[in-house]
């Protein structure tokens, strides 16, 4: 009785254990959380201190993510050549805390570069920097949005 026991919790942890991983191996592929975001700002790589558009309406929000096909791109480093051509930072709202004013501040939570003439981008959040290649109708979304 004890042996079937013990047999049934092993089997049903590990179980729970192989669910929650294939979960989370979903979730990291299919997007970097860019729909959190509450604000994207398009910014020139000549200038980074002048806006060149702003996009604050969730609708707009969502289908800039959509646009950016995350679950196409492919790990790639970016040529040594390439020229930057735009920055895109992404923002979101703090985690308020017990004693927190009630403004609204808004943190920025990746940054996207990319790249003139190249299906290629950098991608920036907290110590994460990766590069990657990008599908070509994304690579030239990207480079007329502003």
């Amino acid at each position: 009785m004890k042996k079937g026991s013990v047999l049934l919790i092993v089997v049903m942890s590990i179980s729970i254990l192989l669910i929650g991983c294939s979960i989370g191996k979903k979730d990291m592929k299919e997007d970097f959380g860019f729909e959190k975001a509450q604000r994207i700002e398009v910014l020139s790589e000549g200038n980074p201190s002048l806006v060149l558009k702003k996009i604050d309406n969730k609708e707009e929000i969502i289908e800039f993510v959509r646009s950016l096909k995350v679950d196409k791109w492919v790990n790639e480093d970016t040529p040594t050549n390439a020229e930057q051509e735009y920055i895109y930072e992404m923002y979101q709202e703090d985690t308020r805390k017990p004693g927190d004013s009630q403004e609204k501040k808004l943190e920025e939570i990746a940054t996207v570069i990319t790249y003139k003439n190249s299906p290629y981008i950098s991608f920036t959040a907290k110590e994460l920097n990766v590069s990657f290649k990008v599908p070509e109708e994304v690579a030239k979304e990207l480079s007329k949005i502003h």
